[in-house]
């Protein structure tokens, strides 16, 4: 087993591609600490992985975020791979069901030839775009703040932070979710640079439609619309996107630091 022997730490974890690499990283014998916010589903999802370790927490306060890394510490001293996969695309329910909303508005009208323009900016408040940004952007820096101490004890180790295609391409929707995930991938690379020389690798995906219960929120119908935008007409499974982490993390990906992967089908091409 590739990762035998190896401590994982993975947000995000109890659903989706968070869940799948985690349990890639279980499969191939690391012992994996799995962060969500939610307790309940987190043990579900968990059940039977005997070296999984649930911690619910949200990974937008720093206080809880580094208690969670204590734990770490105490239990092994050490660290070898973050995952920072949690994130959302809208700050609550509300919010979500009007983003797919006006995004099936905009599609109707497409295919009925007529013009529509979202707008999204001028609605969006302080603590919509506050939240986000503590989600996907804060708590990344957050994990990886409380990371770094034990991937140095460790003498180097892997991180990879999850973007989104959103962040490489223009796109109309609530500006919160492309700023917070075009910010992930500065912080990349400025980590990249800053942790090479400790033999830390910081690489970054930015997936585009991939088959997870978030983006089945939308449409069936705008969902395959979506996909039909995509040179390759599917969505990925989570476990291909777990996959490529574990490659990234892994030898084979050793040379690689400060990148940008997009698995989105060639919606982005680079």
């Amino acid at each position: 087993m590739k990762f035998a022997h190896h401590v994982v730490f993975v947000t995000g974890a109890a659903s989706g591609m968070g869940l799948a690499v985690a349990r890639a990283f279980h499969e191939e014998g690391a012992v994996v600490y799995g962060a969500d916010i939610s307790a309940e589903s987190l043990e579900n999802s968990f059940e039977g992985l005997e070296r999984a370790v649930p911690l619910a927490f949200d990974i937008a306060d720093s206080r809880a975020v580094d208690e969670a890394f204590a734990r770490v510490e105490a239990d092994h001293g050490r660290l070898d791979t973050l995952v920072n996969a949690a994130g959302v695309n809208a700050p609550n329910r509300a919010a979500l069901e009007a983003l797919n909303e006006e995004n099936y508005k905009g599609f109707l009208a497409m295919k009925e030839g007529r013009r529509h323009d979202p707008e999204f900016i001028e609605h969006v408040t302080d603590e919509d775009f506050d939240r986000v940004l503590r989600i996907n952007l804060y708590g990344t820096f957050y994990t990886l703040r409380a990371a770094v101490p034990l991937l140095k004890r460790n003498g180097g180790g892997a991180v990879v932070n999850f973007s989104s295609a959103a962040a490489l391409m223009g796109v109309a929707m609530p500006p919160y979710y492309p700023a917070s995930k075009a910010a992930v991938l500065g912080l990349t690379r400025e980590a990249a640079v800053e942790l090479a020389p400790f033999g830390i690798r910081v690489n970054a995906l930015a997936p585009g439609a991939i088959d997870t219960p978030l983006f089945r929120q939308s449409d069936d119908e705008f969902v395959d619309f979506l996909v039909g935008l995509q040179p390759i007409r599917r969505t990925a499974a989570p476990e291909e996107i777990a996959r490529t982490v574990l490659f990234l993390a892994g030898e084979d990906g050793a040379y690689y630091t400060g990148q940008t992967i997009s698995p989105s089908g060639g919606l982005v091409m680079q």
